[in-house]
């Protein structure tokens, strides 16, 4: 796994702790992760309706 830095909002930073403290998620990593997955997954379907064809990813198992 790869550790990256970003730099956010305050408001995204209040946001994402608010999900934390509910008890949504256990850490902002996971906050993070997720929202990631889900830009993942609109992203290769734009993807896929523009071209027509299955993507391979990279570091995807196929």
């Amino acid at each position: 796994m790869k550790k990256i830095s970003i730099r956010i909002t305050e408001q995204q930073y209040e946001f994402i702790e608010s999900l934390v403290a509910s008890g949504d998620y256990a850490n902002i990593s996971e906050v993070i992760r997720e929202a990631l997955r889900i830009f993942m997954t609109r992203k290769k379907k734009e993807i896929k309706e523009l071209i027509g064809d299955e993507i391979k990813w990279m570091g995807e198992n196929v």
